[in-house]
């Protein structure tokens, strides 16, 4: 949707009855607001990837609890000048949210996390005794 500011036909009342309804309306209750996640599995471990534009680091929290890997953080709602127009404010703030629950081969005590670029990315990885282990074959003559 484009939206003209200024004097076109941003300034009408449709547009204000609109702008007034987008705005009003909590589309995603604060309970949902969870992070794209993609999840990878290889021979090695679990691979989470978080997207999280616009979070602080140190807003990151990465937990195990019940057998679930937890991810918390937040967003801080962006503050503009007293004196200052909104004309559009799409941005998401607040607490964001994400469970999993590992599976039974992921080590609780062997995980990563690091954040760059807006991901964070947590490795979980696999107890020593559910990795594939490769037996070499003896030959016999």
């Amino acid at each position: 949707m484009e939206v003209m500011l200024g004097d076109g036909y941003a300034n009408g009342w449709l547009y204000d009855r609109l702008n007034r309804f987008f705005n009003d309306v909590p589309w995603v209750p604060e309970t949902e607001r969870r992070p794209a996640t993609d999840v990878i599995e290889d021979g090695e471990g679990y691979h989470f990837y978080f997207e999280m534009p616009g979070i602080k680091a140190d807003s990151v929290e990465v937990r195990v609890e019940d057998g679930r890997l937890v991810i918390e953080a937040e967003r801080k709602r962006p503050e503009w000048p007293k004196d200052a127009q909104v004309h559009v404010a799409e941005r998401t703030w607040g607490k964001l949210t994400r469970a999993f629950v590992l599976p039974e081969d992921a080590s609780h005590d062997a995980i990563k996390a690091t954040y760059r670029d807006g991901v964070l990315e947590v490795t979980v990885a696999k107890k020593p005794e559910a990795k594939p282990t490769k037996i070499k074959v003896n030959v016999e003559n």
